[in-house]
């Protein structure tokens, strides 16, 4: 789309009308005026309300570039500006001046800057009803998450809190108890002498302790 605007006899054809563009990324505005002579001309870009814009200026330091005089020639000039900011919204117009003198200058672009990477034909921003789903899905992840945390939790406390289980008793082996002992050490054993006849038989029992 083309919007012309005549001033001093020349029209000078500007487009876009609108531009959008998100920071960081480099836009080309052009326009394009009636030079069949192929004269010398001169291109002037302004922003409005009307601040002339200078690749000299601090600002536009090493982001903006012009069309050249060849080009000039052939009733084209160009504007290239890079990394974008904020600060870049607004109008731009190209003022161009032959040296015959005649003079125009173009309706201007509008230039606005976005969050997001789009073009003026390019992909819509998502319906907000999409992002609320997307969130209703993420909430629903962190609470089962968060359920899954606390029955782990639960059944920890569970497991330490029982008591432990019981243990089995042991059996002392036989001979190695106290009584044992004693009955080990000691040893009974009878004696037993015999007299020959006519004589009192005398029976003794001794019991030695070991």
């Amino acid at each position: 789309m083309f919007i012309a605007l005549v001033h001093e006899s020349l029209t000078v054809h500007q487009s876009p009308a609108v531009l959008q563009a998100s920071a960081g990324k480099t836009v080309n505005l052009s326009c394009s005026f009636d030079n069949t002579q192929g004269s010398v001309a001169n291109a002037m870009w302004t922003r409005a309300p009307g601040v002339v814009l200078d690749s000299h200026h601090p600002f536009y330091s090493g982001r903006l570039n012009v069309s050249f005089r060849d080009l000039l020639r052939k009733g084209e000039a160009t504007l290239t500006l890079s990394e974008l900011e904020k600060r870049d919204s607004g109008r731009y117009q190209c003022q161009i001046s032959i040296h015959q003198g005649e003079s125009g200058t173009g309706a201007g672009t509008e230039l606005r800057m976005t969050g997001r990477n789009q073009s003026e034909t390019g992909k819509k921003p998502a319906p907000i009803g999409c992002s609320a789903r997307e969130l209703l899905y993420q909430v629903a992840i962190a609470l089962g998450l968060l359920l899954i945390l606390g029955l782990a939790a639960t059944l920890l406390l569970k497991r330490r809190r029982a008591p432990p289980p019981p243990q089995p008793r042991q059996r002392q082996p036989k001979g190695h108890g106290s009584w044992g002992a004693e009955e080990s050490e000691s040893v009974h054993y009878a004696e037993i002498k015999f007299q020959t006849p006519g004589r009192r038989e005398h029976t003794s029992n001794h019991a030695q302790r070991r």
